[in-house]
């Protein structure tokens, strides 16, 4: 069966989550306000779009149950989802496609949604009336499965691994990119953070390990009286990095920690 991603709801809905938090990590106030606004005309409580998102996130959210009252669960929400006005949701998300072509650009629809696969489940599951009776089968399988997953595997299972093309693709187009604009050092920093999710870190943290050790290094190789008080500050904050959790804003000061060095030394 095919999908149209635009045509569910709830994935309408986390394009734009997603934006705004792109928007709040860019510091763009103004896109941020204006993603909220959208959000909030077009999600409010008495809204068609608001009731539609509803049946999307209980069978997204439901887990735990047992396989004859799953069933009976999904073809219950079924039932509630058709009996919305489906005209009345077509033709409002008809209305926010428009407005976010035109307030925020096509681009939001090429968001990366974690959970797509999921939302996309769904949505054929539920526009699955007039479909075979196979396919129909297959649809209520798959949905069956998601709520009854347990919780606790669920939050166990780990990302997949990037397939090694994927991963050598990325780092010759990231360096192609970035190889006048990064110092070499900035570079592999920022790739390393990037695809940390395939091994749950494990190699920044071996990057950082050795990369800090550098650093450390070429501090106190550097005697510039100038900088003497802050260059000690720093290496004390380099120091303070082995004891604190690796987060995006520890990442970012090694960043510039790196700038830093390499133009004092220059």
């Amino acid at each position: 069966m095919k999908h149209n991603k635009k045509r569910n709801t709830a994935f309408l809905y986390e394009c734009l989550i997603k934006e705004a938090t792109k928007a709040v990590v860019r510091h763009d106030e103004d896109r941020k306000q204006e993603i909220i606004k959208i959000i909030k005309e077009n999600f409010a409580k008495d809204s068609v779009l608001y009731a539609d998102l509803q049946v999307y996130k209980q069978l997204l959210e439901t887990k735990n149950l047992e396989d004859t009252f799953a069933h009976r669960f999904i073809l219950e929400v079924k039932k509630d989802w058709d009996s919305l006005n489906r005209k009345k949701i077509f033709n409002s998300q008809t209305q926010l496609i428009k407005i976010i072509n035109e307030s925020l650009g096509s681009d939001v629809f090429s968001n990366f949604v974690q959970n797509y696969r999921n939302l996309a489940t769904i949505g054929q599951f539920l526009n699955s009336n007039g479909v075979g009776a196979r396919n129909r089968l297959v649809l209520e399988d798959r949905v069956k499965s998601l709520v009854m997953i347990k919780e606790s595997k669920q939050k166990n299972e780990k990302l997949l691994h990037i397939d090694k093309l994927t991963y050598n693709t990325f780092v010759q187009k990231f360096n192609e990119s970035y190889q006048h604009s990064l110092r070499p050092e900035q570079r592999s920093l920022l790739t390393n953070y990037i695809v940390s999710f395939s091994d749950n870190g494990l190699g920044l943290k071996s990057f950082l390990n050795e990369e800090i050790g550098r650093l450390k290094q070429e501090i106190l190789s550097i005697s510039n009286l100038n900088y003497a008080d802050k260059l000690s500050k720093i290496h004390e904050k380099l120091e303070s990095y082995s004891k604190s959790p690796l987060t995006e804003d520890v990442i970012k000061q090694i960043f510039y920690i790196q700038d830093l060095i390499a133009e004092i030394k220059k």
